[in-house]
């Protein structure tokens, strides 16, 4: 995964080699606190996956 800031938006992009793995385990909790700390600093989290896109908010 690359993790990179523009603004508020956080954005994540996802390795295709990597599957639905992001979902799961570790990477669903990273992107889930990276999530909240975008959300504490008034921002978001995009996640790019193939051809989905999907706004990530923390558990």
């Amino acid at each position: 995964m690359m993790v990179y800031r523009q603004g508020l938006q956080t954005t994540v992009l996802v390795d295709p080699k990597l599957g639905n793995a992001w979902q799961q385990g570790k990477y669903a909790s990273m992107l889930a606190e990276l999530a909240r700390r975008s959300e504490d600093e008034g921002g978001y989290l995009i996640l790019f996956a193939g051809d989905e896109v999907r706004r990530i908010h923390p558990n």
